[in-house]
């Protein structure tokens, strides 16, 4: 029994020895998870604040295209009511014009404003009659003399109207072109943005999670990498010796069936005033919507902005453009518009002024090169 004693106590022993090696072991484990436990909470943390302000920068840049927009709208509105305004105006002019023409043909049946007067004495019946007539015709002249002098008033109001109206409209093309242009660098910063943000989320991510994140990375960075080259693109119009820019020679061969359809589509809304981001009839149209909208009913799909339509067609010279074709356009940093090529040096687009057809003179400068899809 003492040996037997012995041994228990033995056992006891050391079983107590064992659970302190094994307590003193196992803590410092549970200590080192809790504080990567810690340590991941607090790098989530750092991850969303980081892709919170990677959003709020697009935001904020959005927010300044807005205003910018609200501009543009603004100045469209002022168009609208000084061309009404410059509507009105001719009418007067027009109907005073009428009405001074026949008074001056009255005038001229009686050779001289004199006859008039002299008539009406010869014709008068008696002195209160005489005095009658005189008032009668003073009246008549003082109304020629006051609509010469509207007409006079209105004349000088036109000019002023339609100086207005150019200066309008110079602003208006301006603010066309840096909105178009920093739509152009907002699609580059979207998609670098996009990259950093699933680079970030990848950190904190699972595995299965994490490999999902990085291919959409990729494909983010190569999207941000190919808008970003567009922003080297500039015209092709160069200068001879003497200053003049040089002919371009543009094709004119037949389209396809769905090009042909294309334009046909794009030809009812001539006239419709251009929207800032329109993509449809309901909303109207800007450039590339108005493209991708026409195409889209012929039965051919197309991306939204004119950088992404340049990066999805076929690059051709302008010797071999032919109907349908993409005709693109840069302000000096990026494709920034885009119509559809008719044939004889002309384009359907949305542009400032609206929907309309019209010749690629004007544009040539701003003539990034064509595209077919």
């Amino acid at each position: 029994m003492g040996k037997r004693n012995k041994w228990r106590k033995s056992m006891v022993l050391a079983l107590a020895l064992a659970g302190g090696i094994l307590f003193n072991t196992v803590q410092p484990i549970e200590v080192q998870a809790e504080e990567t436990s810690q340590q991941m909470i607090e790098k989530k943390a750092q991850i969303d604040a980081e892709v919170k302000k990677l959003e709020a920068e697009l935001t904020q840049l959005q927010e300044d295209m807005d205003a910018k927009i609200k501009v543009f709208n603004q100045v469209q509105a002022d168009i609208k009511e000084v061309d009404a305004s410059i509507v009105e105006t001719e009418k007067r002019i027009e109907q005073r014009t009428a009405i001074l023409s026949d008074r001056m043909a009255a005038y001229q049946a009686q050779d001289n404003t004199v006859g008039v007067y002299l008539s009406v004495v010869l014709e008068s019946k008696s002195f209160a009659d005489l005095m009658d007539r005189v008032v009668a015709v003073k009246t008549l002249m003082d109304a020629d003399q006051e609509l010469v002098d509207q007409q006079e008033a209105d004349k000088a109001s036109l000019k002023v109207q339609k100086a207005t109206l150019d200066e309008k409209q110079q602003e208006l093309q301006k603010q066309f072109q840096e909105l178009q242009q920093t739509e152009s660098e907002m699609e580059v910063k979207k998609a670098e943005n996009e990259a950093k943000s699933l680079a970030l989320q990848a950190q904190i991510a699972t595995k299965q999670e994490e490999e999902r994140l990085e291919a959409a990375r990729k494909a983010a960075e190569e999207e941000a990498a190919r808008l970003r080259a567009l922003q080297a693109a500039t015209p092709v119009m160069q200068t001879t010796k003497n200053g003049k820019p040089q002919t371009i020679v543009v094709g004119s061969g037949a389209g396809t069936a769905s090009s042909g359809d294309a334009i046909s589509v794009a030809k009812q809304f001539l006239g419709r005033p251009y929207v800032w981001g329109g993509s449809n009839p309901s909303t109207g149209f800007d450039c590339s919507g108005l493209v991708q909208w026409s195409y889209k009913q012929a039965g051919v799909s197309l991306p939204r902005t004119a950088s992404q339509q340049y990066l999805s067609t076929k690059r051709i010279s302008a010797s071999e453009a032919r109907v349908g074709d993409l005709v693109f356009f840069s302000y000096g940093s990026g494709v920034a518009h885009v119509g559809i090529y008719m044939g004889n040096n002309t384009m359907i687009n949305a542009q400032n002024k609206g929907v309309v057809i019209e010749s690629l003179d004007w544009w040539n400068k701003y003539l990034v090169g064509f595209g077919r899809i």
